[in-house]
């Protein structure tokens, strides 16, 4: 029974892949969310796909140059991260939490001025 049990387990482990090393649970959503260089210059429009205190999916919906490092903005809850892209397979992308900030705490003035035109 014991080593039914455990079977079991290593093959919904394997089915998942990914997800089963994530830490956070990640909620599905579809929200209009943005990304930015953490310079400000580049700001385009996505859709979050999921979400979790660590990371999110998102859905760019034209191919387009991405730096590893970005800002993605959760336009529901007001709320920037400075994340990290941790993989890409188009045309989505997963995203890793590295600092979150309030908009009007936004470390790049180019950016908070974008922000400031959404609200």
């Amino acid at each position: 029974m014991a080593q039914m049990i455990k079977t079991a387990s290593a093959s919904r482990t394997q089915e998942t892949g990914l997800a089963s090393r994530r830490v956070t649970e990640r909620r599905r959503v579809l929200w209009g969310s943005r990304i930015a260089n953490l310079d400000g210059s580049r700001y385009i429009k996505c859709e979050t796909r999921d979400i979790s205190v660590a990371g999110a999916r998102v859905y760019l919906e034209d191919q387009q140059y991405i730096n590893e490092r970005l800002y993605f903005m959760d336009m529901r809850n007001r709320l920037a991260y400075e994340a990290r892209v941790i993989w890409q397979k188009a045309p989505e992308m997963g995203l890793q939490f590295l600092r979150s900030y309030r908009f009007d705490e936004v470390p790049s003035p180019a950016l908070r001025k974008h922000l400031e035109g959404e609200g």
